[in-house]
């Protein structure tokens, strides 16, 4: 410590302490406060929706927030849209109609998922929001520790966790679709086909974009194996609600699935659309950026098939995809950001740390997730303007910092990631050096 800044000493004993302690511990340091995240959302929605409890909060909360809590006693959002699907669909009644006194909005996913979400409808309502929560919170866990070495993955899911907080007061379904697009690109990198398949077909019946996972198969040179695995589950996935309904409801089920996804091409939300619109001022149609930006994500793939070969390459390729899956989508929802953020966080837990790296997602950890769960946010950034801004600006910031990489040449550089295996204990390491959790010889 001797001849360093006084300014440099605090955070040496606090990255010394953080070294201190094991692999396993931070682990199980994290299970517990993603648990909590699942036990605390359930609870507070579960003491919202009590009359009792609900009048008091509402008598003690200023005006607005009170109006909040008021409409909280009666859950109508997400979680029981989902719930409602199952029972619509074994009554033979159309799962995308208006039902205005039972829900706030209509049924948007498919009827492979209304049959899927059943166990959830049987359950009482508050063990089957907690188990919702988790599998939400737990699947991501799980695929970032299945794509990451242990210290690489810990930095990630730590980062993550306010934004999947975040989307667990929502209850949507984001978080699993992330975990099954990571667990496409697991299952195709050691080489198991057909599980890689269902994670795909599995996250289309929730919503149709991780048919873009099917792109991880190029680099591997098992495309049309794959594309035939996807095609075949895809087919048991459609016809999986004839175990419930007949075959001319079910057919009659997917018109209106498609009808109502026709009626909704036209919005931009939180996208790289209404991004174009602000900054143009010409009401753009969104095909034609839509197809820009694929051409963009796939253009590495394209023409750089000699770092095919390279997992870093492949990886970064998966951190580009979560972001655009989400800037490209005319539905992208402030509750769709968790997937994005998902492969901000696994670009910076696996890179070379620089200082531009650090403050972008410096920035975008600020105006993603703190801003949305502990930070103070200034009126104009809580309207849907300021809302565009924060979340979309820094994500097409950083996708294309990540298309920048993935165009550039085979590096010579050691792998961030085999770095990330050596040693057992953890600690922020401060030099220049890949942004992973070190060894205490590390920190001096």
């Amino acid at each position: 410590m001797v001849g360093r800044p006084a300014a440099e000493r605090p955070f040496a004993r606090i990255a010394a302490r953080l070294a201190a302690v094991s692999l396993p511990r931070w682990r199980r340091i994290l299970i517990a406060l993603y648990l909590l995240a699942a036990i605390g959302d359930t609870a507070g929605k579960a003491l919202a929706s009590n009359p009792d409890v609900n009048r008091a909060g509402a008598r003690a909360l200023p005006a607005r927030a009170a109006v909040e809590v008021t409409e909280a006693r009666r859950p109508r959002g997400n979680f029981e849209i989902f719930r409602a699907a199952p029972g619509h669909l074994l009554a033979g009644e159309d799962l995308y109609a208006w039902y205005p006194d039972e829900l706030q909005d209509q049924f948007k996913y498919s009827p492979a998922f209304a049959m899927l979400f059943t166990p959830f409808a049987w359950l009482p309502w508050t063990l089957a929001l907690f188990l919702w929560g988790a599998v939400n919170a737990f699947a991501l866990f799980i695929a970032i520790e299945r794509l990451l070495p242990q210290r690489a993955a810990l930095v990630a899911l730590a980062f993550l966790l306010p934004e999947v907080l975040r989307a667990m007061q929502n209850a949507q379904s984001n978080a699993l679709v992330a975990a099954l697009i990571i667990f496409a690109f697991v299952a195709l990198e050691r080489g198991r086909i057909w599980r890689a398949a269902a994670a795909i077909v599995f996250g289309a019946a929730i919503k149709l974009f991780p048919l873009a996972a099917l792109t991880f198969a190029l680099p591997r040179r098992a495309a049309i194996r794959t594309g035939l695995a996807t095609a075949a589950a895809s087919v048991l996935m459609l016809a999986l609600p004839l175990l419930v309904t007949p075959a001319s409801t079910l057919a009659s089920q997917y018109r209106s699935w498609r009808a109502i996804e026709a009626s909704d091409a036209l919005l931009r939300l939180f996208s790289a659309m209404e991004l174009v619109h602000r900054w143009s001022g010409v009401d753009w149609a969104n095909s034609p950026i839509q197809v820009a930006g694929t051409g963009i994500l796939l253009a590495p793939l394209a023409l750089r098939r000699e770092r095919w070969t390279d997992h870093r390459f492949r990886l970064r390729y998966l951190c580009s995809l979560l972001l655009y899956v989400v800037l490209f989508n005319h539905m992208a929802e402030r509750a769709s950001f968790v997937i994005a953020f998902t492969g901000m966080a696994i670009w910076f837990a696996s890179e070379p740390r620089t200082a531009w790296r650090t403050a972008m997602f410096g920035v975008a950890f600020v105006t993603i997730p703190l801003m949305a769960t502990v930070l103070p946010v200034p009126a104009f950034l809580k309207s849907e303007t300021g809302t565009l801004y924060r979340v979309a600006l820094p994500t097409l910031m950083i996708w294309g910092a990540m298309q920048w990489a993935l165009w550039r040449r085979q590096e010579s550089e050691a792998s961030a990631l085999s770095d990330a295996r050596d040693g057992d204990r953890i600690g922020l390491d401060v030099g220049e050096r890949p942004f992973v959790l070190t060894s205490p010889t590390a920190v001096s």
